[in-house]
């Protein structure tokens, strides 16, 4: 398992602006292909965005599955972050969700092939227990390093965008938690972090 290693002293959380910036080639994995999420604007506060077109595009962004970002929201996005508008404000709401977005979606397909690399070695249902290589232990405590510090960069007036990557976040590495054995005492927050945004935020159906 050196390529995880190898590939996490690699990524870098910068908790300024939150974009995890990962060296190699982006990951196509994707854990819920062509799945929709429908935003409800009653879940959290949302940014006022004035412009229309940055406004239809924030929805569809915060909507939408951040496992594999949709080619026709990204190109969208990057038009809508481009335009000349006097909304500045909403401008700059939807730049922070797409950096979210896009990291996101980094850094979950490398939680996917930590969890193929787990599989693989394991078991699928675990019918080759063994202990974990030092590699993929240091490996998990990046991985939970880097997923505390993110979520800890979001302000409070940011709820939303934090559920959104909770949500998007949560399953995989709860998938991890479940599958070893003798995790530090901080893995017992995953359960509540990834999951505390379900209920009302957002409505996911299988396409």
């Amino acid at each position: 398992m050196d390529d995880i290693s190898q590939t996490f002293s690699g990524a870098i959380l910068n908790p300024v602006n939150r974009t995890i910036l990962l060296e190699g080639g982006r990951s196509s994995f994707a854990l819920r292909s062509g799945s929709m999420r429908y935003f409800s604007e009653d879940a959290a506060h949302l940014p006022d965005i004035n412009d229309t077109e940055i406004l239809n595009v924030f929805k569809d962004l915060m909507a939408a599955s951040w496992d594999e970002l949709p080619y026709s929201v990204v190109q969208d996005a990057k038009k809508a972050l481009s335009k000349n508008t006097d909304d500045k404000a909403g401008q700059e709401a939807l730049r922070n969700v797409f950096r979210a977005a896009e990291a996101v979606e980094e850094f979950g397909g490398i939680l996917i092939t930590m969890k193929m690399e787990l599989d693989d070695s394991i078991g699928v249902s675990g019918e080759n227990v063994k202990p974990l290589s030092s590699e993929f232990a240091a490996a998990l405590k990046t991985v939970f390093q880097r997923y505390a510090t993110y979520l800890d960069a979001f302000g409070p007036n940011e709820t939303y965008l934090r559920k959104k990557v909770e949500n998007e976040l949560g399953s995989k590495m709860i998938y991890l938690k479940m599958r070893c054995s003798g995790l530090g005492s901080e893995w017992g927050k995953i359960t509540v972090l990834g999951t505390s945004g379900l209920s009302g935020s957002y409505v996911e159906q299988r396409a």
